[in-house]
């Protein structure tokens, strides 16, 4: 029950504004579904923090041509080997570039909203005018019955 009432919860919430964009990835590499893992623990991982690399989450250089382009320093990141597993952002709305915080959760969320004509603002009005029904109806069973 406890489940079902938090599922209710957050659809009466407003979405939330779409995070700005923080930083450029290409077309190739932008993805709203999840960040890629990457697992330094058997050697170095050099971390691509243009977003335009063609070995995506891995540096290729492409960062040189990027930045002469655009007037950027980026450079990619060492993930020393034997540390934690990492999270690549694949959206480019982490703050925590190149890391995923999770930004691409709340654009999936928007953009779903956008397919789905509203899906979730049907839900959200309507859900507390179907529940008080249905309250009504148990209660009434309750105390006449």
């Amino acid at each position: 029950m406890d489940t079902l009432i938090n599922y209710y919860s957050n659809l009466s919430k407003p979405l939330p504004e779409a995070p700005p964009k923080q930083w450029d990835v290409s077309e190739k590499n932008f993805s709203l579904n999840g960040p890629i893992p990457v697992d330094p623990s058997s050697s170095d991982k050099w971390i691509c923090r243009c977003g335009q690399s063609k070995n995506y989450p891995y540096c290729d250089g492409s960062h040189k041509k990027y930045n002469e382009e655009t007037g950027l320093n980026d450079s990619p990141l060492k993930v020393e080997k034997g540390s934690e597993m990492v999270y690549v952002c694949r959206c480019g709305h982490s703050k925590d570039k190149p890391f995923c915080d999770g930004a691409h959760s709340t654009l999936k969320a928007i953009e779903f909203e956008k397919d789905n004509g509203g899906i979730k603002a049907i839900i959200r009005y309507t859900f507390p005018l179907v529940s008080f029904v249905f309250v009504g109806i148990y209660l009434k069973r309750q105390l006449f019955n």
